[in-house]
């Protein structure tokens, strides 16, 4: 994915830049000076094309702005040489519609500021160079000024614009390094002061802008580098003490989220690390207690839920991958059982429909059919095989109790008991056969 999408990244802006960037400077010619109004092009007109997915579309949108802004950078850079070159042979009203252009569409472009007011203030003057040079001295006499009162920021950025806008001033540049100096010492000073106080943010920010006037000052690198160690070790110490807060009060879920925060603002910090350990350990296993109640309970999806929460903290998933197995095969065979007993349950109600029927039946052939001998023979007769189909049944009922609870040895002895005393009983029969199938291995 990381290699397509570098692809449609290069034919982008290779398509970008030859389509919109070479034209504006081929249409240039030879010559260094270029009002061509090609160059100032619309960054949006160019399509994206299909993206596979929205996280690689987003991906893809965070370089593209990235590499918009740098071409937009280098082209506005190349249009203010453009603008600049205009303004030392004196063409002020050129070098000011120029930079009205860069600053319309960036209009942070601090650069182009500058040389659109010192361009407004030079258009329409007599003798441009005499009234540049002019200029030039009035603005290093204001920097000079506000230096000796000491305004070093705004002195060293009023001086900054003059050396910029004169780059033979040799003085310019000589009092721009000095101030720089001192700008140098206002920063660290400041730092200084901070970092006594212990507003170690603060302190930083100055060492820091200390450090972009003299980057290889090795005092300076000293102090950041000791800076920021403290105020990660303040910003950690104060994420492991809201942690241990939250430890207190039972909260483990806002301990582990603490706990990991002081390990990205410092992955040395040992006790942080084995406290983490043990608060993962702990949220583990409360899942895991959790799932096995609802387990007792045959809340069996309740159960692999908590057991899934459980694996982000877990060093080890197959203990709860094995309990989420066994839960989805007790799944599988409580309803296997209850199919089981649906059909079980069905096939009696049938069978004792069927039985009915015969009964019925033989009823009306003894009553169709006369019998001979004395009618009290023929009424103990009938009391005797009801008595045993009476008995046959309490021993069927007795061997399905059995067969239920699968003791499948002593529904056989009941069921056969049955059998003998009424060989007409179909539920006996059907019985033994199933158990027959059962203990064969059939189902």
């Amino acid at each position: 994915i990381e290699v397509i999408l570098m692809k449609k990244i290069i034919l982008f802006f290779g398509l970008f830049y030859f389509g919109f960037a070479c034209p504006a400077f081929l249409n240039a010619g030879s010559e260094k000076i270029r009002n061509d109004v090609s160059i100032f092009f619309d960054l949006q007109r160019a399509g994206l094309g299909e993206l596979n997915n929205s996280e690689e579309k987003k991906e893809f949108m965070d370089v593209v702005h990235l590499q918009k802004q740098k071409i937009q950078y280098k082209m506005l850079r190349t249009v203010y040489e453009n603008a600049f070159e205009y303004y030392r042979q004196g063409n002020y009203d050129e070098a000011k519609a120029l930079s009205s252009k860069i600053l319309s569409i960036d209009p942070n472009f601090e650069d182009a500021a500058m040389l659109l007011d010192a361009s407004s203030e030079l258009r329409g003057k007599a003798k441009p160079f005499l009234s540049r040079r002019l200029l030039m001295e009035d603005r290093f006499r204001a920097a000079l000024s506000l230096y000796k009162e000491g305004r070093v920021l705004e002195a060293y950025d009023k001086m900054g614009q003059v050396s910029k806008l004169s780059p033979t001033n040799v003085k310019a540049k000589y009092w721009l390094k000095k101030i720089e100096d001192d700008l140098r010492d206002y920063y660290y000073s400041k730092a200084q002061k901070a970092y006594k106080s212990r507003d170690l943010k603060k302190a930083l920010d100055n060492y820091y802008n200390a450090l972009l006037l003299q980057p290889k000052d090795q005092v300076i690198l000293a102090e950041v580098v000791k800076t920021e160690e403290e105020l990660r070790d303040s910003r950690a110490n104060e994420k492991l003490k809201s942690a241990l807060e939250y430890y207190a009060q039972g909260k483990l879920l806002s301990t582990h989220a603490e706990l990991q925060k002081v390990l990205e603002i410092k992955p040395s910090d040992s006790k942080a690390a084995k406290l983490l350990n043990e608060v993962r350990a702990e949220i583990e296993k409360g899942y895991i207690a959790q799932g096995r109640k609802y387990y007792s309970k045959r809340k069996y999806d309740a159960a692999i839920a908590s057991w899934n929460k459980a694996k982000p903290y877990s060093g080890s998933t197959a203990y709860i991958n094995k309990l989420i197995k066994r839960t989805n095969n007790q799944i599988k065979r409580e309803a296997e059982e209850k199919r089981r007993k649906s059909e079980e349950a069905a096939r009696r109600k049938k069978e004792e429909a069927e039985r009915k029927k015969r009964e019925a039946e033989e009823r009306k052939r003894n009553i169709s059919t006369p019998t001979a001998g004395p009618i009290i023979d023929d009424g103990r007769k009938k009391r005797i095989l009801q008595e045993s189909r009476v008995a046959a049944q309490h021993h069927y009922l007795a061997g399905l109790k059995y067969f239920q609870n699968s003791d499948y040895e002593k529904a056989k002895n009941e069921w056969t008991i049955a059998k003998q005393l009424d060989p007409e009983n179909a539920d006996s029969q059907a019985g033994l056969k199933r158990i027959e199938n059962i203990l064969s291995g059939g189902q």
